[in-house]
């Protein structure tokens, strides 16, 4: 029986990708890996480019294309039976990459070319740096421990998978498990006509008279930013902010707490068996930064700067809400209510009375707009294609001499059994293939926006969501216009982690500019522009509240690191995250948590995402995407030359040389972090 997986392809066909494909699919193209690698360290004795590392590159992108379909579809269309096939599929990978990572005959055939001096100083940079990026993960692998060691370094590896999986699944089902119904309209004023009907379909569509309030994004902001009912708000604060936790409406149901326990303690005895001190090391050894101490140390340095600012800002604000609405008792669950009310008191402008204004049409028709004058790349959207639901789209993006550089999907809406948030996903790489052709990428964009209630109406972003629009997009960018052909260290793949959110923030930037704000809107009913008296207001409210949001970073940053830094497993783990926790939010924040809060049992970035002992990356990426973005104010935001530049320097250079060295060739000195607080008017 023929297997759509399994055959040829880049771009899958997902309306006829079955459940019973992917096991299958996984289980014979592991297998043939296998055999394929025993097979090459018996053909060989002088190793070279072509007959050891080019056909790795093709087996591995191979592979990469029937693994990304399975764990997307996880991710944007979650179901109980796929979630139990992928649970059994990462399992398997893991054990394989384990198999991959602790091969001693592959790993001395990658040294064999290391070694060969004549033969590797002759490669080009990019063949270079992807084979020492390999040498030093073959030694992040244990390849190097003894075989008891070595043994238990996979058993963590793939329990570490397992429970990585688990803990995604807990916070979707506990963001989908809670709901509220309300029956009298007034309990929900405040909020928009185009909310009400969202949340009055969310109780249609299961037979349910009034309006369901959930946990959705777009719901849960609206909520919080517009309800007048103060009672509301807390509920679903408190529901939102105790997901898949001991506490809140569904305590312990599905508790993510031992997980976390388990996740950091193999974490930390993972870095233990490979001779690191703490798992922040392990992770640093392929970042920017050189060590624990140098994060830490500028993290603390941003606090220092900025928490002084940030308590002026929540002054301000109970000093407004006191003196405005009589209230005298400032709580979380108030916070995004007043701080609307004082964005609108001060600006004139509010998210939601600018909404009308950005329909998704104009916004992504600006956005392309934006990087055509920018880097002379154009958009086409492509139709007809298999896809997993109905408002996912396709584009290829083409370069200035009209030559297809890479492709894209785009789902932008919120919708039952998808993962909250917004990311980009990897569908295919750039590369040159063994036979000689180029593979062109393809990546995923999703995020969670607030779809239109029917297909007569429009569906329309507020100001944060075309930022998270130009964000993701960043990333694509980043992802397709890579012009190395070598698969290690195309698009992203080879860029530190603490990098990687460079592209992707710098393009926010545009969002800011009264030409792109021009560009990129007008009334979805009457076609009007956005009032240049909106336009100049809405620039002028970009950093407010500014240090209040950096401190969240900060916060966040900080818990991430220090959990991964100070806690050990031999000791009492749960208090090890209590005390961490609780010693950093004394320090940064200056908002007064409840008891019930949870800030570590949704914490996906680094329990299930990837971004463990990374988050810091957030901050430290925005300290090059506005020193970086410095150069266009000073030249011109659309000036092509500036564009080019970033384009060939930046771009186009995927992980193929060090950051530092791209960035300093980009902007002639090394990266300053008064640009970050300068672009926050700090």
């Amino acid at each position: 029986m023929s297997n759509p997986l399994l055959e040829s392809f880049l771009i899958p066909q997902f309306s006829v990708i079955k459940n019973e494909n992917m096991l299958s699919a996984v289980n014979i193209f592991l297998c043939y890996c296998r055999k394929k690698i025993n097979k090459i360290m018996t053909q060989n004795n002088f190793y070279t480019w072509k007959n050891l590392c080019s056909p790795l590159e093709d087996l591995s992108s191979d592979l990469n294309c029937i693994v990304t379909p399975l764990e997307h579809l996880n991710a944007v269309n979650n179901t109980m039976e796929l979630r139990k096939i992928v649970e059994i599929c990462q399992s398997l990978l893991a054990d394989y990459e384990t198999w991959l990572g602790q091969h001693k005959e592959l790993y001395n055939a990658w040294l064999n070319i290391k070694h060969n001096q004549d033969y590797y100083q002759d490669l080009p940079i990019e063949k270079k740096k992807t084979i020492d990026n390999t040498l030093r993960e073959f030694k992040l692998a244990g390849i190097e421990l003894p075989k008891n060691q070595k043994k238990r370094y996979k058993e963590i590896v793939v329990r570490l998978s397992d429970l990585s999986l688990q803990y995604s699944n807990n916070v979707l089902d506990a963001s989908q498990a809670w709901q509220k119904l309300i029956t009298n309209k007034n309990e929900l004023e405040g909020m928009s006509e185009k909310s009400l009907s969202l949340i009055q379909e969310n109780a249609n569509k299961k037979n349910l008279h009034g309006w369901l309030v959930t946990l959705d994004l777009p719901t849960y902001k609206s909520v919080l930013t517009r309800c007048k009912n103060r009672s509301l708000r807390e509920e679903i604060y408190w529901a939102y902010n105790t997901r898949a936790s001991d506490t809140g409406p569904n305590a312990k149901k599905w508790d993510n707490s031992k997980i976390i326990e388990e996740e950091l303690m193999l974490r930390d005895e993972l870095a233990q068996l490979l001779g690191f001190t703490s798992y922040s090391d392990k992770t640093l050894v392929s970042h920017m930064a050189p060590n624990a101490q140098e994060v830490i140390k500028f993290l603390n340095l941003l606090v220092k700067r900025i928490k002084s600012k940030g308590q002026e800002e929540l002054f301000s604000l109970k000093e407004f809400i006191k003196n405005h609405y009589n209230v005298h008792e400032l709580q979380p669950w108030d916070i995004a209510y007043y701080s609307e009310k004082q964005k609108k008191h001060l600006y004139g402008i509010s998210e939601e009375n600018i909404r009308p204004f950005f329909p998704v049409k104009k916004v992504l028709d600006g956005m392309f707009e934006v990087v055509r004058r920018i880097f002379g790349i154009t958009t086409k959207e492509r139709y007809n294609l298999n896809l997993w639901h109905p408002d996912v789209r396709c584009f290829d993006i083409f370069g200035e001499n009209l030559e297809l550089c890479g492709s894209f999907y785009l789902d932008l809406f919120a919708r039952d059994n998808k993962k909250n948030g917004a990311w980009m996903n990897v569908g295919v790489n750039r590369m040159k293939r063994g036979n000689g052709k180029i593979q062109k990428p393809v990546a995923y964009l999703i995020t969670n926006f607030r779809p239109a209630v029917n297909s007569t109406d429009s569906a329309l972003l507020t100001h944060e969501d075309v930022i998270t629009l130009f964000h993701e997009f960043g990333h694509v960018l980043h992802l397709i216009l890579t012009k190395v052909d070598i698969l290690g260290v195309s698009g992203i793949n080879g860029v530190p982690l603490d990098a990687v959110e460079f592209p992707s923030q710098f393009l926010e930037n545009w969002c800011w500019e009264p030409q792109v704000l021009s560009l990129i809107s007008e009334h979805y009913q009457t076609g009007d522009p956005l009032p240049k008296t909106i336009i100049d207001n809405l620039v002028l409210a970009k950093n407010y509240q500014g240090s209040l949001f950096l401190l969240r970073q900060l916060e966040l940053s900080l818990i991430d690191f220090l959990l991964h830094t100070k806690v050990k497993y031999y000791q009492n783990v749960r208090q090890q995250i209590f005390d961490i926790i609780k010693e950093v939010q004394q320090q940064v924040s200056v908002i007064t948590h409840p008891k019930w809060y949870r800030i570590e049992h949704a914490f996906s970035h680094i329990f299930s995402d990837g971004y463990e002992s990374s988050y810091y990356s957030y901050l430290w990426s925005k300290v090059l995407a506005a020193d970086a973005y410095s150069r266009f104010k000073k030249e011109g935001i659309f000036n092509r030359e500036t564009g080019k530049d970033f384009l060939e320097k930046i771009l186009s250079c995927g992980g193929s040389e060090d950051i530092m060295i791209l960035f300093k060739r980009f902007l002639g000195r090394s990266p300053k972090i008064d640009a970050l607080l300068s672009h926050y008017n700090i």
